[in-house]
């Protein structure tokens, strides 16, 4: 990113932390020091690294985003994640929420051309390169939210056209599988979904799979392709970073978070939270 960018986003925020803007569906995270290797649950966004480095780890796929690549994240997923800051030079990021509805409208249009799809990536998450036209976005962007009226006139127009670079990535193949209903990955995408806002109840995988059409090897063989888990490890991940939430955001008791998330015992509850997080429950301490 250019030093006119950083320039315009230093004047929008103050100190390390989550910073709200005059837009709900973007927010600026800062933070001046190293964080290592953590868990957390990235949802449909883009995120726009300005200044620093993050290391993400699906599995045993990397991604490395920086003010060079971008990464989308098209679904909901468990990553785990590193940070590269100093007080010198603090990580700057937009996170920036996809609105799906216009994505679709974009996807349906652009989805008629004939994409180059030369990396044939299944992965539900993708890095792709920072060009010209994405950087001179980033600038209108980071100047219209220094004012109230030109966010709320100006912001989906410009948010719009930045979903479109997106959209014609060189990577971004899976982004328009995910939104063309008749794919696999855009079933995978729906039963994520599910898992999502259903993860405290006793999911079966063989009824995950008939939803969708699909025969539970079928089922199994592209869950994993997209998410690099299976459908058991992508659930349990799910359950412990919302137990995490409740716990942290919500003061709820270990024992009420394990039963809350699903969990027969709250002992086995924290069994996992540990193997996952590094830590016991009792030491959760709220994250992005």
């Amino acid at each position: 990113m250019n030093q006119q960018i950083l320039t315009q986003v230093n004047k929008l925020f103050k100190g390390d932390g989550v910073h709200d803007t005059f837009l709900e569906d973007i927010k600026i995270y800062t933070t001046s020091k190293y964080d290592p290797l953590s868990p957390f649950i990235y949802d449909v966004c883009l995120i726009l690294v300005l200044q620093g480095k993050k290391i993400g780890h699906l599995a045993q796929n990397t991604l490395v985003y920086d003010s060079k690549n971008y990464l989308v994240v098209p679904t909901t997923l468990p990553l785990e994640c590193e940070t590269y800051a100093s007080k010198e030079e603090p990580f700057i990021g937009l996170i920036i929420s996809i609105n799906k509805k216009v994505m679709y409208e974009i996807i349906d249009m652009v989805a008629k051309k004939e994409l180059i799809d030369s990396h044939k990536n299944s992965l539900g998450i993708f890095s792709d390169s920072v060009n010209n036209n994405i950087e001179e976005i980033t600038l209108r962007l980071l100047n219209m939210l220094e004012s109230k009226e030109e966010s709320n006139i100006l912001g989906t127009s410009i948010l719009k056209e930045l979903f479109y670079r997106i959209a014609i990535g060189q990577n971004s193949n899976f982004l328009h599988k995910m939104f063309l209903d008749n794919n696999n990955e855009a079933k995978i995408a729906n039963t994520l979904k599910i898992i999502h806002t259903q993860c405290e109840t006793n999911l079966d995988i063989s009824n995950l799979a008939r939803n969708e059409d699909m025969s539970v090897s079928s089922f199994h063989t592209h869950f994993k392709k997209v998410t690099s888990h299976t459908p058991l490890q992508y659930i349990k991940k799910i359950r412990l970073n919302k137990g995490k939430d409740l716990i942290v955001k919500h003061k709820y008791k270990v024992v009420d978070a394990a039963y809350e998330m699903g969990y027969d015992s709250a002992s086995q509850f924290s069994r996992d939270f540990k193997n996952y997080f590094g830590y016991p429950p009792k030491e959760a301490k709220a994250s992005l």
